[in-house]
């Protein structure tokens, strides 16, 4: 696994809680044997410190108390980036430790300013940036609204920022090769914060469950590589009990799956993608091929004729709002975003486990756990680039290996030494962490939402006809992709 991020997080917590290790003096830690399970081989690592890990390569710098100024779309946001004060909490602390040791070492300050309202902030930095304005070093905005600002030439390419080295592992490298169009990026997610690991969508799983039916922990299977929608289909099958006798398949009963079907996580779990690169380096519509044809298939045949499946809602003042079904124990596996972990099931009774959304068969490569939150861009107006990049390599490399792994902490119950499977688990979902372009930059109107608002699956039905709905949609989806395609045109 690429840089065992828990061994020093577990080493951290469990033998050093009085140190905040974020930056500067790191004391070392003992080595951290992690056996996965009683069946792979343990994963012995050394004590991770500043000495063995990749180094920063970043020369010395004295920024003569220069601003970097951040302007986020929300305070979520804001508070991931930059902290006011130490209040006790891992995150926050390991935050504030890494922003003081950058501030003091190179010598200039953070103002993070937040946007008064969140729908209009696009629009009022595009405003300011066009007209030449250098207000901001970093834009953090809604994935899918500073992607419109993107394609308007509101944003530099990060490929021409100085000192951000994107072939680094503190960036996630399938998120970096889906926002890439011919040779531009001007949008991107980061290791900068744990954000787009928050946003990852995975899969929850109730242990006592899968034990009670005589059922295995997907654990080993996702270390094998074995981890595919058909495997996951048969653990949930069967589980369906008529748990309040009413002889109806409805809220009060026992599932082997909740989820709400028009997510797309599967989509790009399966590496199903609406849109492929040319070999010019464009992009065109891949919606109906017989991978998609298969997946939709099988979807629409475990969904709505299986049984095994209860379609909630993902909205929490429903009554069928899936992590309060799965918090009651009524389910064996529940669709998640990984933050659903620390704020519902944290606090339950529920001996939960975490994995990452399956493979379409064991023939793929890679898993891929899609993940797109708010996403960072520097100002085409910035008058020192050089000053933008800095800083956000140092903060994207502290934060990858300091930051994110505290959040591994606050996911797991505070139960690191007895949770060892899912560390290992949270670390694969980290390492395979991908944006989809489409859903960045489709703006509603392609195929990014396909099993929702193209297939019109529900709580009640949905399609299988792939080919008529692409039909249907195709030539609206394609201005789009023209227009999306003339802002990352060549000059």
């Amino acid at each position: 696994m690429r840089n065992n991020q828990f061994v020093r997080m577990t080493a951290l917590l469990l033998l050093a809680s009085s140190a905040l290790l974020a930056c500067g003096d790191q004391t070392e830690q003992p080595a951290v044997t992690n056996a996965v399970t009683e069946d792979s081989a343990a994963v012995t690592t050394e004590a991770v410190t500043e000495d063995n890990r990749p180094a920063l390569e970043l020369p010395e710098m004295d920024f003569g108390g220069a601003q970097y100024r951040i302007s986020s779309v929300e305070q979520a946001d804001a508070d991931s980036l930059v902290v006011d004060e130490i209040n006790g909490e891992a995150v926050n602390d390991l935050i504030f430790e890494r922003n003081a040791y950058l501030c003091e070492t190179y010598n200039f300050d953070f103002v993070s300013e937040v946007a008064e309202d969140g729908t209009t902030h696009e629009k009022a930095v595009a405003k300011v940036i066009l007209a030449g304005e250098d207000a901001w070093e970093l834009i953090y905005g809604n994935c899918v609204l500073t992607c419109n600002n993107a394609i308007d030439g509101v944003y530099a390419n990060w490929y021409e920022v100085p000192h951000v080295d994107f072939d680094q592992p503190w960036y996630p490298a399938q998120t970096v090769e889906q926002m890439t169009i011919n040779d531009k990026m001007f949008t991107v997610a980061s290791g900068i914060n744990y954000k787009q690991l928050d946003s990852a969508k995975v899969l929850i799983f109730n242990k006592n469950m899968l034990a009670a039916n005589d059922l295995e922990t997907p654990y080993q299977s996702v270390l094998d590589g074995t981890w595919t929608m058909d495997r996951l289909i048969s653990q949930t099958k069967d589980l369906y009990q008529d748990i309040n006798g009413d002889s109806k398949r409805d809220l009060g009963d026992q599932y082997g799956f909740i989820t709400h079907p028009e997510q797309n996580g599967f989509l790009m779990s399966c590496n199903a993608q609406v849109l492929s690169k040319t070999a010019d380096g464009g992009l065109e519509f891949s919606v109906v091929t017989d991978k998609m044809a298969s997946l939709v298939e099988k979807l629409y045949g475990w969904y709505y004729e299986s049984g095994d499946v209860f379609l909630g809602s993902f909205r929490a003042n429903e009554d069928d709002f899936s992590p309060k079904v799965f918090i009651e124990g009524r389910a064996a596996y529940t669709f998640a975003h990984l933050s659903h972990a620390p704020t519902y099931y944290r606090e339950s009774d529920i001996n939960y486990g975490i994995a990452p959304m399956p493979k379409f068969d064991e023939q793929q490569e890679s898993y891929y756990v899609f993940a797109c939150p708010s996403m960072f861009s520097v100002p085409i107006s910035c008058q020192n680039l050089e000053f933008a990049g800095f800083v956000f390599e140092a903060m994207t490399y502290y934060g990858y290996y300091d930051v994110t792994p505290a959040y591994y902490e606050l996911t797991l119950q505070g139960k690191i030494a007895d949770s060892q499977d899912d560390v290992a688990m949270l670390e694969i979902i980290n390492n395979n962490l991908t944006a989809s372009f489409a859903y960045c930059y489709d703006n509603w109107q392609g195929f990014a939402h396909l099993l929702g608002e193209r297939m019109k699956f529900n709580k009640n039905s949905g399609t299988k006809d792939l080919a008529s709905a692409f039909e249907k949609y195709k030539k609206s989806a394609q201005r789009r992709l023209d227009t999306v395609l003339a802002g990352f045109a060549d000059e």
